[in-house]
């Protein structure tokens, strides 16, 4: 009987139990959808299961109202009912959204909108309870097929109970435009103070951001480096700059207004006496294969007399502080103002202040930006950079050194650079939109040498306007060739100087109007002179036959013999007189008047790539160019201009005009394979050197600025274009009474041609006839520099 019973009662509580869960689910999932839609959202509920104390929710779907590009689900969300209040944990989910981040936030702004005043991020009823989640993963991209920006983040948890709220995250990934972000152990505590939340802790394992460095578009090469025979026919002309484009024109108050909105932002955010400390801060930016590391290094966010104070500094850990080798912290700080005083606004600005500190400690990679010996490569730097009050002008006030800086670059030298020491110093400001920079005090050391300027620049229109001063204090040659590193001037070890250098100049100009206002004046004084050179530079190897490198048609370096008594050497006294004529045309009209710097042409030179806004015009001389035949490489670099300066003040010290004109002809590239005029005048015209006339050596002078092109035309003849452009040259010689009236007449009635060792001779033609006319600008007339079709 009392088995029956109790069977009874079984039966009786599984049928209760079983309408207890057949009628709660529904209940559950009635309630639950109340109350997600008074925070503006729907749900679904795959499962329901009762609990001891409580509730258990499968396979949660949430969905905003008005933002239908974010999902929600969640996999367990568990109920529980207790004296202190009700307890909700929310065990793993994801919350996924695809589409461009304005799209993303407006759907945000417009789900909060839409609910009921007070409702959002309140905080649970006051009586107790609380709220827990963990294991979930937030993912989103701007766009479902390769995105450009995501955020993804992993062991997402959140905890709240009795106004407080702490979220963290196992890691968290952010990508946007040239940027990454990545968070390790991340930490954020919010406080319910007034109505609203804020944070009263902000903490990071780590943070590490990767940049990549918008690139800079090459400057198309479009000139040889020469004396200037930029041809136009063979040059494009780059469209200028957008004249008047005004795009920059509220650049600064833009940045200001985005710096004091996130300013006051981060201060809305945070309570009074909040910590925002982050120990493990890296950062890499990158340019194309080159990266430059920093970090780790500690970042911390405080108030300060009305300012929020950002401070980014490197891991005390690193630095050491005792011994000769002693270093300080490198901090920089920003201080940005979240209240203006008396409603004046007020300036932001940030500082780099401290050292000596080593690169490694910094964070910085051997190799990076080609960088090395970076442990032994210290900085110190006293710095201010100050945006003004309204936005329109950054101000820089500072100095700093570098000292035993180490790299590799290409632009800088073929060798690495050891052990350089540098130091700057420097006063100026300027307009945020480019349209006025004013230098007060600029200064650069390396070592004995130093380059001090100063100066103003304005933009009106379209038109640029310079004025300045730059001056090189007078020091000893020997010091300045000491001060430079081996690696820049690797070609002159072994070289001594007597004598001190000093140079002061003032430069003026308006491109608007260049060939009026356009005034380069310096006054230089250089009693430079070389008294010892090693055996393998000295010009008395030259005096009889000498090995040297050349290039062939693919750039090949090929090995070559040079001088007097070889095969294809000529004597200056057997070489046409025309052709010091054609290259005194072309090449380097003061030849015989400078010492190997032809100042006017320096001065054409700057007049002209400023008209042009690109490099269409080099100054080189006939020296400079037989400096680079006989010692330097094709590479172009800061060391190697450097060197071929010393080496032509060489070449002028030790030989005669004659003289260099003479190994000018006999080392310099006529075409693949063809040096010397000797090979040239063979090549071209079946001819020896002394054959030459006066258009056929006008026209193997044409070609030295490009002499793998050539002019002629099937019939062998050179074309009409360039004929023309060769009688140009002709009567310009005429006009520098380098040729006679008759030579002149006879040269007009030359027709060039290949294989021929006597011109052709014709009749001279009418003014106007004879191909394409050219055009040959006084200025350059007088500088030595000509424009070609």
């Amino acid at each position: 009987m009392g088995s029956k019973r109790r069977r009874v009662v079984a039966i009786a509580g599984g049928a209760l139990g079983c309408g207890l869960i057949v009628g709660l689910a529904p209940f559950v999932r009635y309630q639950a959808e109340q109350a997600a839609d008074g925070y503006g959202a729907s749900l679904t509920i795959e499962q329901v299961r009762p609990t001891w104390g409580g509730v258990s929710l499968k396979g949660v779907d949430v969905r905003l109202r008005g933002a239908p590009s974010i999902a929600i689900r969640l996999d367990e969300v568990a109920i529980a009912l207790g004296f202190s209040g009700r307890r909700v944990a929310m065990h793993g989910g994801t919350v996924s959204a695809v589409g461009p981040r304005e799209v993303i936030l407006h759907e945000l702004e417009t789900w909060r909108a839409g609910l009921p005043p007070g409702r959002a991020g309140a905080a649970p009823r006051t009586g107790g309870g609380s709220t827990e989640l963990e294991g979930l993963k937030l993912v989103w991209t701007d766009r479902a097929d390769a995105p450009g920006e995501s955020l993804s983040a992993t062991g997402v948890n959140l905890s709240r109970a009795e106004g407080r709220t702490s979220i963290s995250a196992q890691e968290a990934m952010l990508s946007l435009g040239r940027a990454a972000f990545s968070v390790r152990e991340g930490r954020l505590v919010l406080v319910r103070e007034q109505g609203r939340y804020q944070a009263s802790e902000i903490a990071a394992a780590a943070i590490d951001a990767e940049v990549a460095l918008p690139e800079v578009a090459p400057e198309p090469q479009v000139a040889p480096e020469r004396g200037g025979s930029t041809r136009p026919a063979q040059v494009k002309t780059a469209a200028e700059p957008g004249d008047g484009d005004d795009a920059g024109q509220n650049r600064g108050v833009v940045l200001r207004e985005a710096l004091l909105r996130t300013a006051r932002m981060i201060d809305l955010a945070l309570v009074e006496g909040a910590k925002v400390d982050v120990a493990g801060v890296t950062a890499r930016l990158k340019r194309r294969a080159e990266m430059l590391n920093l970090g780790p290094g500690s970042l911390a966010v405080r108030r300060e007399a009305g300012s929020l104070v950002v401070e980014l500094s490197p891991g005390e850990a690193a630095i050491s502080t005792t011994g000769a080798d002693a270093q300080q912290a490198l901090t920089f700080r920003l201080r940005v103002p979240i209240s203006d005083a008396n409603d004046t606004p007020q300036e932001i600005v940030a500082d780099v202040q401290g050292g000596p500190i080593w690169l490694s400690t910094l964070g910085v990679h051997e190799g990076d930006m080609g960088l090395f010996d970076v442990a032994r490569t210290s900085i110190v730097s006293r710095a201010r950079v100050v945006l003004s009050a309204d936005g329109q002008t950054l101000g820089v006030d500072g100095e700093g050194r570098l000292k035993n800086l180490s790299l590799r670059s290409k632009a800088l030298a073929d060798e690495p650079i050891a052990g350089l020491d540098l130091a700057w110093r420097a006063k100026a400001n300027g307009k945020l939109d480019g349209s006025r920079i004013v230098a007060e005090d600029a200064e650069i050391d390396l070592g004995a040498l130093r380059l001090i300027a100063r100066g103003e620049y304005e933009r009106a229109g379209a038109s640029h306007r310079v004025r300045g001063s730059f001056e090189v204090p007078l020091s000893a040659c020997q010091s300045m060739l000491d001060s430079a590193p081996r690696g820049v001037v690797a070609k002159l070890h072994g070289m001594r100087l007597a004598g001190s250098f000093g140079i002061e100049g003032k430069l003026r100009f308006d491109t608007a109007s260049l060939d009026r206002t356009f005034s380069l004046d310096w006054g230089v004084s250089n009693t430079c002179r070389v008294t010892e050179m090693p055996p393998e530079l000295s010009v008395d190897r030259f005096k009889r036959a000498f090995q040297r490198l050349v290039y062939g048609p693919g750039g090949q370096r090929v090995e070559i013999e040079s001088g007097p008594g070889t095969a294809e050497w000529v004597p200056y006294e057997d070489i046409s007189r025309f052709m010091e004529v054609a290259v005194l045309t072309t090449e380097d009209g003061g030849f015989h008047r400078h010492h190997g710097f032809d100042e006017e042409a320096i001065k054409n030179s700057i007049r002209e790539n400023l008209r042009k806004r690109r490099f269409v015009r080099g100054a080189s001389t006939v020296s400079m160019q037989l400096a680079k035949n006989l010692y330097l490489e094709r590479t172009k670099s800061v060391a190697r201009k450097l060197q071929e300066t010393l080496l032509t003040m060489y070449l002028e010290q030790e030989l005669t005009k004659e003289q260099i004109m003479e190994l000018y002809l006999n080392v310099v590239e006529f075409g693949p394979l063809v040096y010397g005029i000797g090979a040239a005048a063979r090549h071209y015209f079946n001819a020896s050197a002394a054959q030459l006339s006066l258009g056929q050596a006008l026209y193997i002078a044409s070609i030295l600025p490009n002499p793998s092109v050539q002019h002629f035309a099937a019939s062998g003849e050179v074309t009409p274009a360039w004929s023309g452009y060769l009688r140009k040259l002709m009567e310009i010689a005429h006009r520098r009474h380098r040729i006679s009236d008759e030579e002149l007449e006879k040269g007009l009635q030359e027709t060039v041609v290949r294989g021929s060792p006597a011109p052709h001779l014709a009749p001279r033609q009418p003014a106007g006839d004879g191909g394409e006319a050219v055009e040959v600008r006084p200025e350059e007339e007088q500088g030595g520099s000509w424009m070609a079709p």
